[in-house]
C-alpha cells in the first residue's frame, strides 16, 4: 500500500510539473502568435500600400497611339 501511494505522489508531482511546463509553453504560443499577427497587419498594409503605388504608375504610363488618335 505504501508503495502504491508514494507511485501515485510521484505521478501527480510529474503532472503538475508537466501543467506548470505546458503553461509557460502557453504563454511563450501567446506571445509569438501576437507577433506574427502583428507582422502580418503591417505586411497587408505595406502590400496595399504597393498595390496603391503601382496603380498610380500604371495610369501615368502613356497610351497606346490607337487610342490617342
Amino acid at each position: 500500500m505504501e508503495h502504491d501511494l508514494e507511485y501515485l505522489e510521484s505521478r501527480v508531482a510529474a503532472l503538475i510539473a508537466a501543467l506548470g511546463e505546458s503553461g509557460g509553453q502557453n504563454a511563450r504560443l501567446a506571445e509569438a502568435l501576437g507577433a506574427a499577427l502583428k507582422e502580418n497587419a503591417e505586411l497587408r498594409f505595406r502590400l496595399e500600400e504597393t498595390r496603391n503605388r503601382v496603380a498610380a504608375l500604371i495610369e501615368r504610363l502613356p497610351r497606346d497611339e490607337e487610342e490617342a488618335v
